[in-house]
């Protein structure tokens, strides 16, 4: 795994996060499941590759755990 890829996929992980925390707070469902496959598809991604991601960025809202 080269670095700029993992760094890659702990930047999409990051911008997801975000997305799903935005999500949650405008109350719009269909953007949480949005949201929630985007993350948990980067969350494998991750695994996949044994890149390990960031505890959290500032606290969690509902759903979304690192």
């Amino acid at each position: 795994m080269t670095t700029a890829v993992a760094a890659t996929i702990r930047e999409r992980a990051r911008a997801a996060r975000q997305a799903l925390r935005a999500a949650h707070r405008s109350g719009d469902a269909h953007a949480v499941l949005v949201a929630e496959e985007e993350w948990e598809d980067l969350r494998r991604l991750a695994r996949a590759h044994s890149v390990v991601l960031p505890e959290d960025d500032g606290g969690e809202d509902e759903g979304v755990k690192a």
